[in-house]
């Protein structure tokens, strides 16, 4: 069934003659729902959307910009089982079915969130769970989307989009190397990058969040930070110099993430537990910690 964290069944809203609101109505395999967005194509609610078997899955952010590719407020989304797919790439194999979103074209920001399911029964021998990627199709080509968190106990992978295209899970032909470790082994982190990004104008949880998560660093792990096992950064979203940064890990607003880096492989995950536990010094330190040394021993 359909899941959302609100409902949108109210009528859109008028100013005089000129709609102020537009519905959204979206379609992801036979499931529909409609939400509103503003005249700029502003999302009015924040949206948490499953199709029935729970294989494809939406999530996008109140305020996220939602255009099509004539710059104009996306009035559909529609979320189908590709009838005929594109071949696997040479270097990849395909599992599961490719699922064609569209209007292709359409785009966000920020990006938004999507999740597909898999089958452990369809990796190939010698394919790690850990091993796969979700990727676009796009110019007769599969490109690998970078940012992936995979959750091996519903067997479900998510990624960053920022625009519609065909979208399926990938698995390596190639196992890879012990140099380049894929993400989540057993194996120890080769370093663990902690990133906290803000706005211009920030808020005391803001503030708090950032202060709590140096605590944190210095208290438990002052050895990691003075051998740069594990580094601290800081950054403004809204500052054009962190542009590829804040892209890479799919930040619009105060967020704290973790990196775990095998080899040549980063392992982001984005830390979303810390806010629900603003002002409760013991259980926020305990939550950041607890990640870190997870991180630590490679497993997130």
């Amino acid at each position: 069934m359909i899941s959302c964290t609100t409902s949108s069944s109210a009528p859109p809203e008028t100013t005089g003659k000129q709609l102020s609101a537009y519905p959204l109505k979206i379609d992801v395999l036979g499931t529909k729902s409609e939400f509103l967005v503003d005249s700029q194509g502003k999302l009015k609610t924040k949206i948490n959307l499953s199709s029935a078997d729970n294989g494809v899955n939406l999530s996008l952010n109140e305020g996220a910009m939602l255009l099509d590719k004539d710059k104009k407020p996306l009035q559909t989304i529609h979320v189908a089982i590709d009838p005929s797919p594109p071949p696997s790439p040479d270097d990849a194999y395909t599992i599961g079915a490719v699922y064609d979103f569209s209007p292709h074209g359409a785009n966000f920001n920020p990006q938004i969130k999507l999740s597909l399911s898999y089958n452990l029964e369809e990796l190939p021998e010698g394919v790690r769970e850990t091993d796969i990627y979700i990727a676009y199709y796009q110019d007769t080509e599969w490109k690998k989307l970078l940012y992936k968190n995979i959750d091996t106990e519903r067997h479900k992978i998510t990624t960053q989009i920022e625009h519609f295209a065909r979208f399926a899970v990938l698995a390596p032909k190639e196992h890879p190397t012990s140099e380049t470790p894929s993400a989540m082994s057993s194996a120890p982190a080769d370093r663990v990058e902690i990133v906290y990004f803000h706005r211009t104008n920030r808020c005391r949880g803001c503030i708090y969040a950032e202060e709590g998560t140096r605590y944190t660093l210095e208290t438990y792990f002052k050895d990691e930070l003075a051998s740069s096992k594990i580094t601290l950064k800081v950054l403004n979203v809204e500052d054009k110099e962190n542009a590829p940064i804040v892209k890479k890990y799919g930040a619009f607003t105060s967020s704290l993430f973790i990196n775990t880096v095998i080899g040549n492989t980063d392992n982001i995950e984005e830390v979303t537990d810390i806010w629900l536990f603003l002002g409760n010094d013991k259980a926020f330190v305990e939550v950041v910690k607890n990640k870190i040394k997870k991180s630590l021993k490679g497993t997130g």
